[in-house]
């Protein structure tokens, strides 16, 4: 193709796509910038697309920082904009949607953390976990809503099965307590290591947080594995030693509790 040949709506959208993600255009299409923006009286065709290009970089930037508000929190504004420049340099939207901007940015976190090994055990870790929960958490809430059928604690367990929504979280520090503190305008100290599991549940358009104990988790998990009530039970008194007395005297207060977080429903 020559700058003389017409051009199509697809090649000036590939044109535009490239110069404003890559700053450059695509072999193929190495077009003179005049050729398709003109000049104006005060800016030349250059200075219009680089003013277009840095209101598209600052508008993936406010992408950014409404998907993980907690991490840049967490990071500090300056350090997280820097991270969120080199993902964005990295990995640049394709998506007619802006919702999944921040789809991979815990990987590229992860790809790219420190390899010293006291920075392995610290904060990247943390940062890692929060930025992989705060785009769940934005998932949860653009997903669509499934009707259930909900139970109530005379509801038989074996009418009882796992909510098709429920999220379940195994950290290495208390994400989902740091979360609801920064939501809650606590301003939380960053945390030290500490194993944390969480259960995140959508009723009637709402996001629901819930610290769970490892056991809970274990057996919440079991069930959304595919097993029973009775056989969630039953795995649970393997795993974590847990007496059938002992079992039998908690299950009630623990399905009263999972039924009102919304984490277990009645099978359709």
């Amino acid at each position: 193709m020559t700058t003389k040949d017409p051009l199509s709506i697809n090649h000036i959208q590939n044109w535009m796509q490239a110069m404003l993600t890559q700053h450059v255009p695509v072999f193929h299409l190495d077009i003179p910038t005049n050729q398709i923006i003109k000049d104006s009286k005060r800016l030349s065709a250059s200075q219009h697309l680089s003013i277009y290009r840095q209101s598209y970089i600052a508008r993936l930037r406010s992408c950014m920082q409404s998907q993980f508000k907690c991490l840049a929190y967490a990071l500090g504004e300056s350090l997280f904009q820097d991270f969120a420049d080199q993902y964005l340099d990295s990995h640049p939207s394709t998506s007619y949607t802006l919702n999944n901007l921040g789809k991979n940015f815990a990987a590229f976190l992860e790809k790219t953390r420190p390899q010293d090994e006291y920075e392995e055990e610290n904060w990247p870790q943390f940062m890692i976990e929060l930025a992989t929960f705060e785009y769940a958490l934005s998932e949860a809430f653009d997903a669509q809503e499934v009707n259930v059928n909900v139970p109530n604690i005379h509801t038989p367990d074996h009418l009882l099965t796992i909510a098709p929504q429920l999220l379940l979280f195994e950290h290495q520090f208390p994400i989902c307590n740091f979360y609801l503190d920064f939501n809650a305008n606590l301003l939380p100290e960053l945390p030290f290591p500490q194993q944390s599991h969480c259960g995140i549940s959508r009723q009637n358009y709402k996001l629901g947080l819930f610290s769970i104990g490892p056991d809970q988790y274990h057996f919440l998990n079991s069930i959304k594995s595919g097993a029973s009530i009775s056989e969630a039970q039953n795995e649970l008194i393997a795993s974590f030693k847990f007496k059938r007395k002992d079992l039998d005297r908690v299950w009630p207060i623990w399905k009263s509790n999972f039924i009102a977080s919304g984490f277990i429903v009645e099978k359709s």
